[in-house]
């Protein structure tokens, strides 16, 4: 077992984190340690970790990072480059659209992406000259012309379906490394997008080889065969093409070569070589202070040597032989399966499954968030981790469920017990393997903790709270056993997923006596008298009604405590149309509703595994946001998780692509009037966000007087909070002044007073 921080021992450089941001303000959480490729400005150094940048400013040492938070219009990086001509990093993603960032200005470039192309369509490199930036992938050679942010051609080297991995200039050639040899043109030629104006060169002992990098220095080209037997050739010729092998060494790839004034770096996954400009060895880095390398690609600066290590971040190299490792707080990966938060802490499980409930085997990790540090749980011995259950009285201790390795008990960060098949009545699907498969995890009044066992006899089992256990006499008949949640009243309403529906016991608060027991399995069947079968997720909210998650949106059952004495059906919120048909729609009701979250202000917050996420009033009936890739910095429409930080409103949603988070203007209410405040306070002239009132009771009536009385605004809260946009009734910021809030609680019985100043 390894235990892990992400924030290293000493740091050598400053750090640009922002603390909790204002409503509506967003934050990534994704993790920093591997970089993939560099690009040196001649302030900032940059490096793609795949689904952001990670930003080095050298003059003041400063460390900061750049998402779709900040503005990037995609996550998924495939390269990156820097233009020197037109001072602009030009960044190339996986879907082939592109952005190009200019100061503080991000233009997006997305006709290549928007383009139909048949087949496979990918960006390997960029390399710029001039005002053009030239992409090199499968299309060929895409020429972008930085300054007019367009296409400006598509050149095609080799012949149909010929990659292009890298491009070099000597003069007025140009050098296409490809999957079919090393072509070179003449950038005089017009008309490159003619594969006939290309030519092979055919002095290499195979010239249809696959090329996967050049560079050209000192009237040089040097060109790297990429060979599938594990040790690639350096091969190096001049203008006549007289190629000679420059380097071949046992068991090594060769990802990058990278030309400077100095000379040219060799990026190797075990190794860093630097040549000078006359081709011989000078230095080579194959260790760092602290972990193994794992070199994606490297280049040089004067002195230093910037490194994108998978698995160690951004290493600068000094020729000193100083080592700095540059990364920032973030989870260990980006997987995500589950989000749980509790006690101003969040834990994320990064395990997988496929859509039939089989094990993927990947090794354990878990993720914890606090006041932006992040700590890890990782482990290769066990698997597929697939909730978090944290201890409402200690955030320290926390439980995790896994689909094989059994039920894991963490006390301040370690392992404190494992209970599978050897030391508990949890059971194997197998017997002596490692299938003892949790799902379903929650915490009763008295401490006692339900889980979910698939495939074996006994499908509810609890942990009680003396550490004994009690195994229901039930199996449920269905292949797969999935959450369970414990409602108010005590109920126990657990999924069953592949199309088996519900399973809703009581167990009569007598948890040791089995003969008043009730358990009711069935189907969903909505007003509409419809069968629905297949069920994802499911949540209490604040009133006691139990909201289901189905492939065809969401349903409620608003009489729970009647589920055992009558049929009752799950409400399908219909919305009217407005064509004037007299027709009405499901709520969302061709959506998988993957999560459901309910805020302080009892309004349902669903993931999607197609739209993204949607925010739905409380009764249900309207749709107040619907946050996508499209219109937000939501890295996926996927969102398998969401979790809700009661006290500061933060909305986590974990997608396909890594956890990202909104400030929300709904937090928990109080149960009186305690540390009630506004921020900012005071509210500055160039401000133009919303201010925010916190500390307060569930439905607090806020009332915003100025000095005289006079009233300005008048809202109710969002649980335990409220805002305010800082204008009066007519649309107008408030002049220059104190304003005086007064709260009152919903039954009046309670009321607070705070005060802000406000600056036009």
């Amino acid at each position: 077992m390894r235990i892990f921080s992400s924030l290293p021992v000493l740091l050598l450089f400053t750090v640009s984190i922002k603390a909790q941001g204002p409503v509506g303000s967003w934050k990534d959480h994704l993790s920093y340690r591997s970089a993939l490729v560099v690009a040196i400005g001649p302030d900032e150094v940059y490096a793609s970790t795949g689904s952001s940048l990670l930003i080095f400013n050298k003059k003041y040492s400063e460390l900061r990072k750049m998402s779709k938070v900040q503005g990037l219009t995609e996550t998924g990086i495939s390269t990156i480059g820097w233009s020197e001509e037109r001072k602009s990093l030009i960044i190339a993603y996986q879907s082939t659209n592109i952005d190009i960032v200019s100061g503080n200005n991000i233009f997006n470039v997305p006709e290549i992406k928007k383009k139909y192309f048949p087949g496979k369509k990918e960006i390997y490199k960029i390399r710029t000259r001039g005002k053009y930036a030239y992409l090199a992938g499968s299309l060929g050679i895409i020429v972008l012309d930085i300054g007019k942010k367009e296409i400006y051609d598509t050149w095609k080297p080799g012949e149909e379906g010929t990659e292009v991995y890298d491009v070099a200039f000597d003069g007025t050639t140009i050098y296409a490394a490809t999957n079919t040899g090393l072509y070179y043109s003449d950038l005089t030629i017009a008309g490159l997008a003619y594969s006939g104006n290309w030519f092979r060169i055919n002095s290499f002992p195979n010239p249809l080889a696959s090329f996967n990098t050049v560079g050209f220095l000192n009237k040089k080209v040097y060109v790297n065969l990429s060979s599938r037997s594990g040790t690639d050739t350096i091969f190096c010729f001049d203008n006549s093409h007289n190629v000679t092998i420059f380097s071949l060494q046992s068991g090594i790839k060769n990802f990058s070569i990278e030309t400077y004034s100095e000379g040219f770096i060799v990026a190797s996954g075990s190794m860093v070589r630097i040549y000078n400009t006359d081709g011989l060895l000078t230095s080579v880095i194959s260790s760092y202070n602290s972990g193994s390398p794992d070199i994606a690609h490297a280049m040089a600066e004067g002195e230093d040597i910037w490194i994108a290590d998978r698995s160690n971040g951004l290493i600068k190299y000094s020729i000193s032989g100083n080592f700095t490792k540059l990364s920032l707080p973030g989870p260990y990966t980006n997987n995500v399966l589950f989000i749980a938060n509790a006690s101003n802490k969040t834990y994320i499980a990064g395990g997988a499954l496929d859509n039939a409930w089989n094990n993927q085997w990947r090794p354990l990790q878990i993720f914890i968030h606090e006041n932006n540090t992040w700590q890890w749980q990782l482990s290769n011995d066990l698997h597929d981790p697939l909730r978090i259950l944290p201890d409402p009285n200690n955030p320290d201790h926390f439980w995790v469920t896994t689909w094989g390795a059994g039920l894991l008990e963490y006390e301040k960060n370690t392992l404190v017990k494992k209970y599978d098949y050897t030391n508990s009545p949890l059971q194997t699907i197998i017997p002596d393997k490692p299938y003892t498969r949790i799902c379903g995890i929650a915490m009763d009044r008295d401490r006692n903790i339900w889980i979910t066992q698939t495939g074996v006899p006994g499908s509810i089992k609890v942990l009680k709270a003396n550490n004994t256990w009690t195994q229901f006499p039930v199996t449920i008949d269905a292949p797969t056993i999935g959450d369970i949640i414990i409602t108010s009243t005590g109920q126990k309403w657990i999924v069953l997923p592949r199309g088996f529906g519900l399973f809703v016991m009581d167990d009569n608060g007598t948890i040791d006596n089995f003969t008043d027991d009730r358990y009711k399995q069935m189907l969903i069947r909505d007003n509409d008298n419809k069968i629905i079968s297949n069920v994802y997720s499911i949540a209490e909210d604040l009133e006691g009604n139990i909201w289901v998650g189905t492939d065809k949106g969401p349903a409620v059952y608003f009489n729970p405590s009647r589920i055992f004495d009558e049929d009752i059906p799950a409400i399908r919120i219909k919305i009217p149309r407005s064509d004037g048909s007299g027709l009405a729609d499901y709520m969302l009701g061709t959506e998988i509703i993957s999560s459901i979250s309910i805020d302080g202000a009892n309004r349902k917050w669903l993931g999607t595994y197609n739209s993204g996420a949607y925010l739905l009033s409380a009764d249900g009936t309207t749709k107040l946001i619907n946050y996508n890739e499209e219109n937000s910095p939501l890295f996926s429409n996927m969102v398998v998780s969401i979790a809700i930080d009661g006290k500061t409103g933060e909305i986590w949603f974990g997608t396909s692509k890594g956890v990202v988070s909104v400030r929300g203007e709904a937090t928990t209410g109080a149960e009186k009037f305690s540390n009630i405040y506004a921020f900012p306070n005071p509210v500055r002239e160039n401000y133009e966000g919303v201010l925010t009132i916190t500390g307060l009771m569930r439905n607090t009536s806020v009332k915003i007087t100025d000095v005289s009385g006079n009233l300005v605004y008048k809202t109710i809260s969002q649980g335990g909070q409220a805002t305010w946009d800082l204008k009066t009734y007519t649309g107008e910021r408030v002049s220059t002044g104190v304003y005086i809030i007064l709260c009152a609680s919903e039954d009046g019985e309670q009321t607070a007073v705070t005060k802000v100043l406000v600056i036009k």
